[in-house]
């Protein structure tokens, strides 16, 4: 083969190629403006639907509304039957009590409450009572017995004894300082001071039990009792010498001596011989004359 016979090959070639783009590109043309045109069919076809679905709002439908409206008769309402209620048995009132006469209802005796029947038990019930039978105890177990504790608490002894005979020369005072002429300076007075001579017996104002004995650098001898419902008792100014009896943990009764008035106080030195009583109630100071009268 020559060059001009392969020349004239490639050009035939080219020209085929060259008619096939044109067709293609026609062909896809075509099926544009196809498809262009149906979506503009289908846009049109929704707006008409749309205008035939929107309400008319010309005056000729408005009194076709209305005239329809006037033509339509309200469906009558159906009434639920009604039903007499059943009347109610009157109440019969109970008998008249004659004048002057209170109703009484007699309590039973034990001999009755016994004779009363016993509710009927299942068969189980039966077969459980022959093989357990129960135990029969006094009435009175059934009373519930508080603990010591609880007693002790509720039985709040109702008077406590004079410690000392004589009067109440200073008052309980926790919230207003007073002058010390001993000190020189002000000081809150926590107790009592029962004016009294010295070597007057001092006696415990109520049973209890001694769980301190010591010197106070300012109020001298002190001795604590331990009573009931957490109240404590506390002697001072007390003489240095102590009955042999008087010693931490020993029981003592109301009335009991515990000591003497002394002058062992130098805090209240300046003063007549007196007793200072201080009371505790769960820890906090409570006035003496609050238990004590005088």
């Amino acid at each position: 083969m020559n060059f001009k016979t392969r020349s004239s090959n490639i050009t035939k070639v080219l020209y085929i190629v060259l008619i096939l783009c044109i067709l293609s590109i026609m062909f896809l043309s075509v099926y544009s403006i196809l498809n262009q045109k149906d979506a503009q069919d289908n846009q049109d076809g929704l707006y008409n639907l749309n205008l035939k679905n929107e309400p008319d709002d010309s005056e000729d439908a408005i009194l076709d509304f209305f005239k329809k409206k006037e033509t339509e008769a309200p469906a009558p309402a159906t009434e639920a039957p009604t039903q007499k209620p059943a009347e109610l048995p009157k109440p019969v009132p109970p008998p008249a009590l004659p004048e002057n006469e209170t109703p009484f209802i007699t309590p039973a005796s034990e001999e009755e409450l016994e004779d009363m029947p016993v509710p009927r038990q299942n068969n189980q019930e039966n077969q459980n009572n022959q093989e357990n039978p129960p135990v029969t105890t006094d009435r009175t177990a059934d009373l519930i017995i508080d603990p010591p504790d609880a007693i002790e608490v509720l039985s709040v002894p109702a008077v406590y004894i004079k410690p000392v005979p004589g009067h109440v020369s200073r008052n309980h005072n926790p919230d207003n300082p007073e002058y010390s002429v001993a000190m020189n300076d002000y000081r809150t007075h926590m107790g009592i001071d029962i004016d009294s001579d010295v070597g007057v017996n001092v006696k415990a104002i109520f049973d209890g039990v001694v769980s301190e004995i010591y010197e106070d650098p300012l109020m001298g001898k002190t001795v604590v009792l331990d009573h009931p419902n957490h109240i404590q008792s506390i002697y001072m100014n007390l003489q240095d010498f102590l009955p042999k009896n008087i010693t931490v943990g020993a029981q003592v009764k109301a009335g009991e001596i515990i000591g003497g008035v002394g002058e062992t106080a130098l805090i209240e030195i300046s003063e007549v011989p007196h007793l200072h009583l201080e009371m505790k109630k769960d820890g906090g100071y409570v006035d003496p004359l609050e238990y004590i009268q005088y």
